[in-house]
């Protein structure tokens, strides 16, 4: 019972008996009800009650029905108040003993505006409300055992406010049924007396008297007897059933016979008999209404055949009630009390009866259908049932939010045993459960005075209002109605918006605040409701009790509790809007606690087992809580939370979770270790139910997205950079946190601003790059990538070859803008990477190379050397030749000029040159392999391959300029004064600088083959564009450097270099001239080989000769023949000479 302050309550203390949990609860309606003295002096006891559209009537053993009527709450949320209106002593005969003492019962007839009142045996009638007598108070029926018999679907039908309604009146002797309306009247009598109880479908009544249940019907009055009430109970000797006839006295009624240990009846036929087992029961000669077969059996005769079969019995368990009879058979009987019978009707084609021993021992409650027959299960119950209801929302109230697909419960009051005192207890089971599962399903809600036993608890007993009852359920609105969750320091005051807020949301929560009720309690001087507890309510309290106060600083969570609540509802689907709301509530609040059980594991430096990591996780995803929620509880991911202007509103029940597991979490107990419980226990699991809440970016059915979102792609990052401290430096590999990072970075990120202050407080530098990329923002991934290049820390070290990246990238952009910045300083930086972001022909950005050469001159100068080599070398661009020839020379002059060290350096190489004995390398390859790491010295070398090479760029620079600049230096640079001698035409001069000046005979030859080009440019490279020199031309170089050999100072060196060119090329020189050259000193064996092959060579030709002239002869003489020929063939032909002439 909720919100006790007197004796009375709902226990609580037993788990199996908690009614916090069970499916039902106590709402008290009313208490300290004055109560009268009863004729022998002691306190009046509550009978019965019942209530009528805010009307309260309650019977008294005193004789007395006490009147209240109610008085609205101030609110929807508050219960309404009853006060005392009358006090009614209804008049009757004489006193009784007993059950019959006092007001036995209370019938109210809300359709024709009566009340029925049995009062010591006598029955009066009323009006309602005020219960004022009716009709005169005339009609007073004494020797009253009962009155009801309400046709159950003339009440769902509705249909029986215009012609009145028909009550069943049990006398001692007989049934009478009268119509109540405006006045009351009979319509028969029934010769069946002593019954004490009664239900009624249509013409088809169930029956109690002392020992027996029966159906009777009441139109064509016919029984057929059921089971007995108690199996104990001793059958009456049946009496000799005569053959044919087949109708009984009133003083001798015929009953079926039952064996004394089972409520099975006999085995029976297939055809209905009305004999035997069947009584026919004489109509009242008084009775208006002549008798009539019942519309249900057609065609059956008023008397069966005397052959039919007797009545087949219908298979029934074997309870304890059995076996304890069977025992009890062979001693000798103790008196019994009799048992109370229980019907009820759950359907229209079913009664409900109780069967049993003894009221200290477990019933059974069978299921009857019209025609007699035992069908479904049966239920058992934990002691006889001393009252029996049924509360079904979806029959008496199918408007009702709680009624969509709530089942019907069986309510019984019994007796029970708790911590060793017996108590009474309502026990409830859902009539339509698997009877394997009834044990399961059962709840009990315990009813307790203050040191009373069960037995000393007086006047107690369950009654079914006549109407359905809304109460106030504040428990629920409480839960469910939503409140701004409290994000950092944010003023307990709420202002105006979330104010109206609030009240916006009580206004919707209070439409689920209502419980139907139509079960009433009463004990000793209380009345209460026993009101179904909504779902939400009865999970919420098992949450709670998983919350556990070990101390005041120390808070444990049961997760099988949490877990045990979560498995209850899993699959369930919601069949109205307030169940929605219910699981979804249940689920979001489970999911809350089993998180914080794994927070509080790691406060206390515990891994939680595997199992709890998994159901917390499967626990946050099925709830869909927000997850700001659930990152408001965890440091320092609390600080992602973006609550945005109009909060975080979440349901009151789960505001108060959080709230109640902050203040056991503090920063300073929570080691942040990702490689610890932090990481373990929560990062992983946070990492896993963040990715899972991106899948539902784009869904409308995330309220405030854009906050959500925005609160979850920071939360993550921030996880994931956490993780991924203790990833090696280097880029990611698949299947990494560094590899999903990068992923979620990629696929963009709602919390772009946040993003950048994370990256840059992890020194994740490259992961700001991406950032920027994902928002192609392409000037600030170029910015990041230099900041790293030109020393910036990147902790995660993904940059490898920052350069080169950058010089991929820019060829992919189409920013011109960008790429000429960034172009730029990559030239500054790295020439030789940076010159190939303008000269790409791959790039997406073209740049003209002037355009390029005057950007580089003004940013970058010393890339220009380099681009401009890629523009003569590697794209044989000539018209540049000039600007790279002045480069190289502006490089080379200004050191000479400024270094006597460098003009040594070149003479010394000169000299060391020609101290070499052949066979020795070119003057150029000796050079190159000897070369300095001078840049001046490299830009040298790069000059003579410019000038001395044979392709495009050595015939389109300024010969005579450049020589100009290079006479003052004409000793110091001698191979470029044989380049620009060769340019000119004057290769005398450079075969003698080539001779004497470097020594390098095998140039110079080279020299005289190609006509002074290409004498300086490398082995490998660009093919000579021009054309060899005839032999003529060649023949005569080669004569001047037969000059030049011979006035070689070194004699052997002359005679060496002077005989192996004339046998090697003797070809080009002629024989007179050079026997004339040569001086007489010289011996002939110097140089036989040219003098061999000289003769050799004049006897060739002198020999070709003759074979020319005799293939002529042959040729004139075939050319004649061929003439004569054609000649002849023609013939001759006659000319007319003055023709001719004219």
């Amino acid at each position: 019972m909720e919100a006790d302050h007197g004796s009375h309550t709902a226990s609580t203390n037993d788990p199996e008996d908690d009614s916090s949990f069970g499916t039902y609860a106590l709402r008290e309606l009313i208490r300290d009800i004055p109560l009268s003295e009863q004729p022998d002096g002691e306190r009046a006891r509550i009978t019965c009650i019942d209530t009528w559209n805010g009307n309260l009537y309650i019977g008294t053993s005193a004789g007395e029905v006490l009147h209240y009527v109610s008085i609205p709450g101030e609110g929807d949320e508050e219960q309404p108040s009853y006060i005392f209106a009358t006090r009614l002593e209804p008049p009757f005969n004489a006193q009784q003993d007993e059950s019959d003492q006092g007001v036995k019962q209370l019938l109210l007839l809300p359709d024709v505006g009566k009340a029925c009142v049995l009062c010591n045996g006598t029955l009066t009638f009323y009006t309602l409300p005020e219960l004022s007598p009716a009709m005169g108070g005339k009609i007073k029926q004494p020797n009253c055992l009962w009155v009801g018999g309400i046709d159950h679907n003339e009440i769902l039908e509705d249909g029986a406010a215009s012609s009145g309604t028909v009550v069943v009146i049990c006398l001692k002797q007989r049934l009478r049924l009268i119509r109540i309306g405006e006045e009351a009247r009979k319509i028969r009598d029934i010769e069946l007396g002593g019954v004490s109880a009664i239900q009624r479908r249509d013409d088809l009544a169930c029956v109690a008297d002392g020992q027996n249940y029966s159906l009777l019907d009441v139109v064509n009055q016919r029984k057929i007897e059921l089971f007995p009430i108690s199996s104990l109970s001793e059958p009456e000797p049946a009496p000799p059933e005569p053959q044919l006839n087949v109708s009984r006295s009133r003083e001798e009624p015929a009953r079926r016979s039952f064996s004394a240990t089972s409520p099975t009846r006999r085995p029976r036929g297939h055809e209905r008999n009305f004999s035997l087992g069947i009584e026919r029961l004489r109509p009242d000669s008084s009775s208006p209404w002549p008798a009539r077969s019942s519309s249900r059996q057609p065609g059956r005769e008023a008397s069966p055949s005397p052959a039919s079969g007797s009545r087949e019995a219908s298979p029934i368990k074997a309870g304890p009630a059995e076996i304890s009879a069977h025992t009890s058979a062979e001693v000798i009987r103790e008196p019994v009390k009799p048992l109370p019978p229980n019907i009820a009707s759950p359907t229209p084609n079913e009664f409900l009866l109780t069967t049993g021993t003894k009221m200290s021992e477990p019933g059974v409650g069978m299921f009857v259908n019209l025609d007699g027959d035992v069908v479904r299960g049966t239920i058992e119950f934990s002691t006889y049932p001393e009252s029996l209801v049924l509360d079904s929302y979806v029959q008496n109230d199918p408007s009702s939010p709680d009624a969509g697909g709530e089942e019907s419960h069986v309510l019984a009051l019994v007796r029970r045993e708790v911590n060793g005192k017996a108590i009474r207890a309502i026990e409830a089971q859902p009539l339509a459960s698997d009877p394997g599962d009834a044990q399961a399903s059962k709840s009990w809600l315990s009813i307790r005075s203050d040191d009373q036993s069960a037995d000393e608890i007086a006047g107690i007993g369950l009654r079914l209002a006549s109407t359905t009852t809304r109460l106030a359920a504040k428990e629920v609105s409480n839960s469910l109605r939503l409140r701004r969750l409290k994000i950092g320091e944010r003023p307990n005051q709420p202002g105006d918006s979330e104010s109206k807020r609030n009240e916006e949301e009580d206004r919707f929560a209070s439409r689920f605040a209502q419980l139907n009720a139509r079960v009433l309690l009463y004990h000793d001087a209380t009345i209460s409701w026993v009101v179904r507890n909504a779902l939400i309510l009865q999970l919420d309290r098992q949450l709670n009790t998983a919350i556990q106060q070990v101390s005041p600083s120390e808070l444990e969570i049961d997760v099988h509790t949490a877990q045990r609540v979560v498995n209850s509802i899993r699959g369930q689907e919601a069949r109205n809007e307030l169940e929605f709301l219910t699981l979804t509530y249940i689920r979001q609040k489970a999911s809350l606690l089993l998180f914080g059980n794994l927070i509080l594991q790691t406060i206390r430096g515990f891994i939680a087992y595997e199992h709890d990591k998994r159901r917390a996780e499967d626990a946050l995803i099925a709830g869909e809580i927000d997850p700001r929620t659930i990152l408001s509880m965890v440091p320092p991911l609390a600080d992602e939370v973006d609550e945005g202007e109009q909060g975080i509103w979440i349901s009151q029940g789960l505001s108060d979770t959080v709230s109640m597991l902050r203040k056991r979490i503090s920063s300073e107990e929570l080691v942040q270790d990702p490689k610890g419980a932090y990481g373990d226990n929560l990062l992983q699991l946070i990492k896993r139910y963040l990715l899972a809440w991106r899948k539902k970016k784009g869904f409308g059915s995330v309220a405030d997205e854009a906050h959500v979102f925005r609160t979850v792609d920071a939360a993550l990052l921030h996880v994931l950079l956490m993780l991924d401290q203790s990833t090696p430096r280097g880029p990611a590999t698949p299947g990494t946190v560094r590899a999903e990072l990068n992923d979620v970075i990629d696929r963009g990120v709602d919390c772009f601003e946040r993003a950048k202050q994370l990256f840059e407080q992890y020194q994740r530098l490259y992961l700001l790059s991406r950032l920027y990329q994902s928002r192609k923002t392409v000037g600030q991934v170029l910015a990041t990538w230099k900041r790293i290049i030109e020393g910036d820390r990147d902790a995660g070290g993904e940059l490898i070859e920052g350069e080169h990246d950058v010089r991929r990238y820019l060829t992919k952009l189409r920013d011109q803008t960008v790429v000429q910045e960034y172009g730029s300083w990559l030239a500054n930086r790295n020439p030789k990477l940076g010159v190939q972001v303008f000269a790409d022909d791959r790039s997406r950005v073209h740049f003209q190379p002037q355009e390029a050469v005057a950007i580089l001159k003004e940013k970058a100068p010393g890339a220009v050397k380099d681009y401009l080599e890629h523009l003569v070398f590697g794209k044989n661009h000539v018209q540049y030749v000039n600007d790279l020839i002045a480069f190289y020379l502006d490089t080379v002059l200004s050191e000479l000029e400024k270094s006597e060290e460098a003009r040594q350096t070149l003479v010394q190489s000169y000299e060391t040159y020609r101290a070499l004995r052949p066979p020795k390398p070119t003057y150029r390859q000796f050079i190159t392999d000897n070369a300095t790491e001078a840049e001046w010295w490299h830009n040298r070398l790069r000059l003579l391959q410019l000038i001395g090479g044979s392709h495009g760029a050595a015939s389109k620079y300024d010969v005579h300029t450049l020589g100009e600049r290079l006479t003052p230096y004409s000793n110091e640079l001698v191979p470029e004064m044989i380049i620009l001698n060769g340019r000119e035409g004057k290769h005398e001069d450079a075969l003698k600088l080539l001779t004497h000046g470097l020594g390098d005979y095998d140039t110079a030859i080279r020299y005289c083959l190609l006509g002074g080009s290409s004498i300086f440019h490398p082995g490998t490279g660009l093919a000579p564009e021009q054309a060899l020199p005839t032999k003529e031309e060649q023949a005569k170089l080669f004569e001047y450097l037969l000059h030049e050999f011979f006035h070689i100072e070194d004699l052997s060196e002359r005679l060496e270099r002077t005989a192996e060119l004339l046998e090697r090329f003797g070809g080009w020189f002629d024989v007179a001239r050079v026997v004339a050259l040569i001086p007489n000193s010289w011996s002939v064996e110097l140089v036989s080989g040219f003098l061999v092959h000289a003769l050799r060579r004049l006897v060739r030709e002198r020999n070709e000769t003759v074979v020319v002239k005799a293939l002529s002869g042959a040729q004139n003489l075939r050319l004649a023949v061929e003439f004569a020929d054609k000649m002849e063939g023609v013939g001759p032909s006659a000319v007319d000479q003055e023709v001719d002439a004219g």
